[in-house]
């Protein structure tokens, strides 16, 4: 078997833990390690990596913007709810972007790189997209657990689809927009279920299979999308 690559991010977290990036693995320790217990932790993770490593490179990708990086002109770009974002893009003295009737009229600087311009326009579709997931957030947590939201955030992850904290705030990763509605709902449940049990206890599941009894399909199906392009 082919060695993995992968890169090393020394953290202040109390565990370790590992995500694919690319075509590698980036591998996050925990903070106050000694040099034994750093190796230890890399090739455990490594093997447990190693195990995922062929449904990594076999899952897809999620690149809205491809068509786009290399050309001017008029792109739709379509949400996996049948709607489309609209972007007019022309070249400019700066990067910036600007709503318009029709969509949005972006501008791509001389200085942007493709991996720039990628970040960019991921956020862009964060700012235009927030307040329709944030909508459907609350309305699936009207329907379930009535769980104290004090925030919903759209933004572009590389190794999440979503994440919670205690105080209810829920991040939400943009490439929801482009997985199946089913899989999207699956997400919003698991992150609202996280405000009333911070872990993946048992009570955690329990909540979760009260309201989506076949969650682990979903989860399998999620796991066939890529989350780490740029």
């Amino acid at each position: 078997m082919q060695p993995i690559l992968y890169r090393i991010e020394r953290t202040n977290n109390r565990s370790s833990g590992a995500s694919f990036e690319g075509d590698g693995v980036l591998i996050r320790l925990a903070g106050r390690l000694s040099a034994s217990e750093e190796e230890r932790h890399i090739a455990s993770l490594l093997r447990r990596m190693a195990r995922r490593f062929a449904d990594h490179r076999a899952s897809q990708v999620i690149d809205p913007f491809a068509s786009l990086l290399h050309a001017n002109g008029t792109f739709p770009i379509p949400f996996a709810d049948g709607t489309t974002l609209i972007l007019h893009v022309t070249t400019g003295s700066r990067t910036s972007a600007k709503q318009t009737e029709q969509g949005w009229m972006v501008r791509r600087g001389p200085k942007s790189t493709d991996s720039d311009f990628r970040k960019f326009l991921w956020r862009l579709l964060s700012v235009s997209e927030q307040p329709r997931m944030e909508a459907l957030a609350q309305e699936i947590n009207a329907c379930t657990f009535r769980a104290r939201v004090t925030q919903v955030t759209l933004r572009h992850m590389h190794s999440r689809f979503g994440s919670c904290t205690r105080r209810g705030r829920i991040t939400l990763n943009t490439v929801l927009l482009f997985v199946p509605e089913h899989l999207r709902t699956y997400v919003i449940i698991h992150e609202l279920a996280h405000i009333l049990h911070p872990n993946h206890s048992r009570a955690f599941w329990a909540a979760v299979i009260g309201v989506m009894p076949n969650y682990k399909e979903h989860l399998k199906s999620l796991r066939r999308y890529r989350l780490n392009g740029e």
